[in-house]
Parts: C-alpha cells; structure tokens; sequence
C-alpha cells in the first residue's frame, strides 16, 4: 500500500501541474459540445477516401493520461478501465530494465520529470484523451492536439526522414488500407511520456496507427508499438471509447493555459531537489 500511495501522489501532483491544460476534456463528460448530429454514411473526400475533417474527442476523462493499464482510483486519480487491447492480459510487456524506469518515474520524488508539467509536446498515445480538429487537406491530413500541437500526415512519402533527425512526435508517413487510414511513425526522440504515470517508449519505437470509420460520426483508433529495446513484444492500445465527432459551441474555452513559472511545478522540483539534497538557488 505504501508504494501504491507514492505512486499516486507522484501522479496527483503532476494532475495539479496540467490542471490549467486539460479545458478541452472537460467536456468530454457528456455534451459540452452538445449532441453529435444522427450518424450518417462515411463522407468522402472526391477521390472517394473516407474524409475524417472535424473535430474528434475519444475520452469521457482524464483518467488515462495517467496510468494506461487497468487502475484502481485514490489520491486525486480517477480508476480506470485499460486502453492496452494486445496483449489479451492488459499488461504493457515491459523488458525487466524498462519495467523497474517506468516505475522509478511513478515515484513522487520524480513527479517533476513529468515532461507535460513542463509545457513540452505530449506524446501520440496520451493526446488521444483530448478533443482532435482533424483538416484533410488532399495529400496532407493534420491533426491539431492538445498544446496546440499540430501533426503533418504526409500521405505521398514512401521513406522517412534520415536516422539523425529526431522529432518529439516523429515522423508520420500515411497510407489507406480500405477506408482506414494507417499512420506509420518512426524517428523519436524518446522524450515523451505516453502518461503521466511514467509509461513509455525509446527512440528507436515504430509505431502503428489505424484510424477506421465506421460512421460519418465514429472513427475507432489503435496505436500499436514496437520497439525491442523497451519491450519483449509489440503491444497495441486503444482509446477509451471511439473517437466521436462532437460540435464545438462557440462559447467553449480552448486556450491552452500551460506555463512553466506556476506554483504546483516550484512545490515538484523542491521535492524533487530534496530527495537528491539539492539545494535550491536563493529566490
């Protein structure tokens, strides 16, 4: 129980960190947005592709932008059911080095490291609890996620960037399989964090997205990763319900409200300072 304590307090005060960033799933709980429009057939792009323009939310909460796999709740952190859909037990197939990093960074000592409390780009599989504006724009499809963070979905690219270019979300390179577009991404720079929970993968990850209309309203999202370094096979997650196109009303706030200087991340990085004796600049 001890452990299960530091972990969640670990977790709750990077919760009080992003608490400014997190308006857009406020509504995610039943109809900030207001009720979607009756489903209709899949709309299309003239070349006949499935056109994904629109705005997108995938969650009812924020309780999966910390721990991915099945969670109880406790010290400000939601329980929740699991996004990992591969392998059947729902358990991250971490390599032993791995598994004992990530839970070295659920510690509340290390609360701090928690990229995301420091206004840096959150990773692939943690924007999806957040409302997507998906624009098909022929060749190109972008994403703009939460932070503002805008992906570049090249769909002509056949090779990616060359080894030494290392980006925070990767490299994209887009293709359609049917009416499900697939987003294969390499090129990391192993910095992201898949939750605040700690979770993640290496730089050398390759990483799966299928994104598969089922209605001009829906659209299921998998992500599978691979990345032998981390872990002992490849696993893939899901969101926590389909993606489901939601109507923005005009009054909504969606500033993105994260900033380095705040109170929450000064109480983290002195807690963080102290567990290593580091003695804090004179203020």
């Amino acid at each position: 129980m001890r452990t299960r304590g530091r972990v969640l307090l670990s977790i709750a005060g990077v919760l009080a960190v992003l608490g400014g960033t997190w308006s857009p799933a406020a509504g995610q709980g039943g109809g900030a947005g207001g009720a979607a429009p009756p489903a209709g057939p899949i709309p299309r792009t003239p070349d006949g592709k499935p056109d994904l323009t629109g705005n997108w939310l995938g969650s009812i909460g924020v309780a999966h932008t910390i721990i991915l796999e099945e969670h109880p709740g406790g010290f400000g952190v939601t329980a929740g059911k699991g996004l990992i859909i591969d392998p059947p037990d729902g358990i991250i197939p971490y390599q032993p080095w791995a598994l004992a990093e990530r839970n070295r960074r659920r510690e509340d000592t290390n609360g701090y490291e928690d990229p995301g409390g420091h206004c840096e780009p959150y990773d692939i599989g943690r924007i999806q609890n957040f409302d997507w504006d998906i624009v098909n724009a022929g060749n190109i499809i972008m994403i703009t996620a939460q932070l503002k963070q805008v992906r570049t979905i090249d769909m002509t690219a056949r090779k990616h960037l060359p080894e030494g270019i290392r980006l925070w979300q990767g490299d994209p390179i887009g293709r359609w399989d049917g009416d499900t577009l697939v987003v294969d991404s390499t090129n990391f720079n192993g910095k992201t964090r898949l939750g605040a929970g700690g979770d993640f993968y290496g730089p050398g990850a390759h990483l799966v997205e299928r994104f598969t209309m089922v209605d001009a309203n829906t659209f299921n999202w998998t992500m599978t990763i691979d990345d032998p370094k981390v872990f002992t096979r490849p696993w893939t997650m899901t969101s926590l319900i389909p993606m489901a196109r939601r109507p923005v009303p005009v009054d909504f706030d969606r500033e993105d409200t994260c900033h380095e200087g705040n109170v929450d991340l000064v109480h983290l990085k002195n807690v963080y300072d102290q567990a290593r004796r580091i003695a804090s600049p004179p203020r």
